[in-house]
């Protein structure tokens, strides 16, 4: 399998801009487009995202009899959301963005030089750092 080459990380601040629900629905019926939150996790061989409190799904568990597991019943959980449908948001503008990448060399000991790869806000160019 190929992986979906992608500038979106764990930690990253996203906005879904297509997907479930659209702009007949009612607020309260389950609409995720416009919703921010925070990358849980990303899958770069099927091409999706975890996000936190977006695409909220029902799974049934069953009672378990082992003691270490928790009775069964009705989790609630994030489900992926593909990763055409999310947008990085900038953290200095706040608002959904493209992400363009900066070369940044750095020379070290011993005359070598390695180079950083720097994500970069189209709108405003700032520098997007990693959140850890």
């Amino acid at each position: 399998m190929e992986m979906v080459k992608t500038r979106i990380r764990k930690n990253d601040i996203v906005q879904v801009v297509s997907g479930r629900g659209s702009g007949k629905m009612k607020a309260d019926s389950g609409q995720d487009r416009g919703k921010r939150g925070k990358v849980l996790e990303v899958d770069k061989v099927k091409g999706r995202a975890k996000v936190q409190g977006l695409k909220m799904v029902f799974r049934h568990l069953k009672q378990s009899k082992d003691p270490q597991k928790p009775g069964g019943g009705r989790i609630e959980k994030e489900a992926p959301i593909a990763l055409a449908n999310l947008m990085l948001v900038c953290p200095k503008c706040d608002e959904p963005t493209r992400i363009g990448i900066r070369l940044e060399k750095q020379e070290r000991e011993g005359g070598k030089v390695k180079t950083r790869r720097i994500r970069v806000c189209k709108k405003c160019g700032a520098d997007i750092l990693d959140r850890d």
